[in-house]
Parts: structure tokens; sequence; C-alpha cells
């Protein structure tokens, strides 16, 4: 079931997004890029474009992880009200539903929707569609059981006010999970500097752009400081871990293409164990929260 009419409250924010530039927080305290054009909210979005033919092993494992571990962090149960924010295909929202909790999926691009319909169609998945967006959920407060934005927080125009929206409908005792990409991974880091390093030595950069370099359907570059800063505003951060380790650095999928499957998938799991538990140089951060202990004194959330 899909409910996309009579939602003022979200329409009203829709227009103000198309026409408006969203506010970006500094990273690590330097000022943000100048990329205002590449602000405006996508309503549109497909990600239909977004994967390459060809999955090098470290791009297949960091998904597939990135997917169990998100599951395994949200730990649906029968009869739990969960919200899938940025839900896409629709592909969590089906897992979830399928151990017996009741999922809603909120999604602002029609296109998605229309992929996530066909998706519950050929699982036959009980999962309600709703066309609205993260900083304007149309929820009341205290009805969820359980939140997820997995991938969807970097593609808000305002991530700070997504945040809030999770921890005002959340239960007292409900739980928010939100996994976003690393942009200060280590293997983007090293990526950076071996990349400095053939430009020093005289070597001509791809016209490309590089898997370090923020994508234009990202509205923000987040490492785990930042998902950490603004998280705390308004949840309690449970447990935060990582995902994968070393992506992103030149020439390692190829490398681990060439080697036997097995010794490929080896180094990938031992490097995953490493990321776990050092979320801050990992791939991807992943962070379980819980609703703070008094609403009330749940602090403003500071001009950015």
């Amino acid at each position: 079931m899909e409910r996309a009419t009579g939602l003022n409250p979200v329409a009203t924010q829709m227009n103000k997004i198309r026409t408006g530039w969203p506010h970006r927080p500094s990273h690590s305290g330097r000022t943000p890029r100048d990329d205002s054009e590449r602000c405006r909210f996508d309503l549109e979005w497909d990600d239909r474009d977004l994967f390459p033919d060809v999955l090098y092993p470290d791009v297949d494992f960091l998904l597939r992880r990135t997917n169990e571990v998100t599951l395994q962090t949200v730990d649906a149960l029968p009869g739990e009200l969960i919200l899938d924010i940025g839900c896409g295909r629709g592909i969590d929202g089906v897992e979830m539903a399928q151990k017996g909790a009741t999922v809603i999926g909120l999604e602002p691009s029609p296109v998605m929707l229309g992929y996530a319909k066909r998706y519950l169609s050929e699982n036959g998945a009980g999962m309600s569609l709703v066309r609205g967006i993260g900083e304007n959920v149309p929820f009341r407060t205290g009805t969820m059981d359980k939140v997820a934005c997995k991938g969807a927080l970097d593609h808000f125009p305002q991530p700070d006010a997504v945040i809030k929206q999770m921890a005002s409908i959340l239960k007292p005792e409900g739980r928010a999970m939100i996994a976003v990409a690393n942009f200060d991974s280590l293997g983007f880091r090293l990526a950076r500097l071996i990349w400095r390093l053939r430009k020093t030595f005289g070597f001509k950069a791809p016209d490309m752009r590089m898997p370090w370099e923020v994508p234009e359907d990202h509205t923000y570059r987040f490492d785990y400081t930042l998902l950490n800063k603004l998280t705390k505003e308004h949840l309690e951060v449970e447990s935060a871990s990582g995902v994968s380790l070393l992506f992103g650095l030149p020439w390692w999928g190829l490398f681990l293409a060439k080697i036997p499957k097995n010794m490929s998938l080896a180094i990938l799991n031992f490097l995953d164990k490493i990321a776990r538990h050092f979320p801050q140089i990992s791939d991807v951060v992943v962070m379980k929260c819980k609703a703070k202990g008094n609403r009330r004194n749940v602090s403003k959330i500071p001009e950015i």
C-alpha cells in the first residue's frame, strides 16, 4: 500500500526543499565545500546507475556486509512497528517484514517507490510505502518501536532534522539504527595520499569521480565524528561499529579479484573484524541509539 496523498505538511516541506538551499555542517571544524548547486534535494532520485556492471570483491563484500549488519542491528521482532527512512527499493524493509514486524517505508522519490512496489509484489511482503521526507515524517510522537536509516542520511538536505524526527517518533524504549558511508575511512585517507603523491610525480589524474570524492547525489560528507556529534544532539548512542576496511584504496579491488576467491574472502572478513571495533576508520559507520531518558531535556539543535 502506498499513501501519497493528504500529507500537506510533507508536500509543503518538499516545496521548500525544491527551491531552498540547505545548510551544511562543517566537517571537523573546517569550512564546508562550496557545493551549493549540489545541495538541492533530488525528489526524482534513481539508483539505476549507482553501481557498476562488474562488482569487485571489496565492493560486493561491503554491500553485503552493510545489509547484514543493518538487519542485525535493527533486530526486527514480530509485532514491532518499524519505520525505514529512505527505504529505496524496500529490500531491507522486506527482510524485516518477513520476520513478523509491521514495516513502513518512507521514501521521497516516486521512482524508487515504483521499484519498491515491484520488489514487494515479487516477494509477497506486507510492507507499507509512504512518500515523504525524513525532515518531516507524517507520524505521531512516540509511535515507533524502531527506526532505521541506512545509506540515506547523507542524501537529505538537513540530516540533523532527520535525526530529530527519529528521536521524536520513537517510543521511550525504542531503538534507532543509522548507517552512513565514512568519507574519512582508512581506505579513503590512504587513497587521497597516494593520489597526491602520484600528482607530485607528474601522473595525470583520471577524468572521473574517484570513490573518496563525495558523489553528486550526496548532500553531506559524513564521517564518524560528524555522525556521532549530530546523533548525540537527539539520541543516546548505545553502540557504534564499523563495516569493512580499505574500500577505495587504489587497485585494492583489482588485487582481490586476481587472487583465489577463498583467500580474498578471508582477507575481507579479517579486515571487517578490525573495522567492527574501529568505526572511525571503517568504510561504513553503523550506530544503534535509543531515545533520551527525558525528551523535554533534549537540547535544541544548534544553528549550523
